[in-house]
């Protein structure tokens, strides 16, 4: 399989969403995650819905941890190699977690303070395929 060309995209736009990923780096850390899932169903609360989180057993939280981890080692590569190619699957990544969250939301009743997360990740799915789909001069 052959990819399309990639090599035109600017390195700022592949850093600048690796950058704004780097928000989650308290789900990383186990210690930080329950006070970054308590922020969310605060500001949950805000908006009118559910307000103080469930206990997460040790099994659930180490996924949540495993899941920062994994986000700042993608951040790692995008900031430390930030070509093309990289925006291409991370267009791709962001739209199958727009995808997932959004699944949760509507068929497994998460809260709808993560309608927020899908939104950021639409934004950086849609800004860097426009980056890709620019023809180079």
């Amino acid at each position: 399989m052959r990819l399309p060309a990639t090599d035109h995209v600017p390195a700022a736009t592949v850093r600048f969403w690796a950058l704004l990923d780097t928000g989650v780096l308290s789900l990383a850390l186990p210690f930080a995650a329950p006070w970054f899932i308590a922020g969310l169903y605060g500001l949950n609360g805000l908006l009118g819905g559910v307000s103080t989180a469930p206990a997460f057993d040790p099994l659930a939280l180490f996924f949540v941890n495993l899941s920062g981890v994994m986000v700042l080692v993608w951040v790692a590569a995008r900031l430390l190699h930030p070509v093309g190619v990289l925006a291409l699957v991370d267009t791709l990544g962001r739209s199958l977690v727009s995808a997932l969250i959004a699944y949760f939301i509507l068929v497994e009743g998460a809260i709808p303070v993560l309608w927020l997360f899908v939104g950021t990740e639409m934004a950086g799915a849609i800004a860097q395929g426009r980056a890709l789909l620019r023809r180079p001069a």
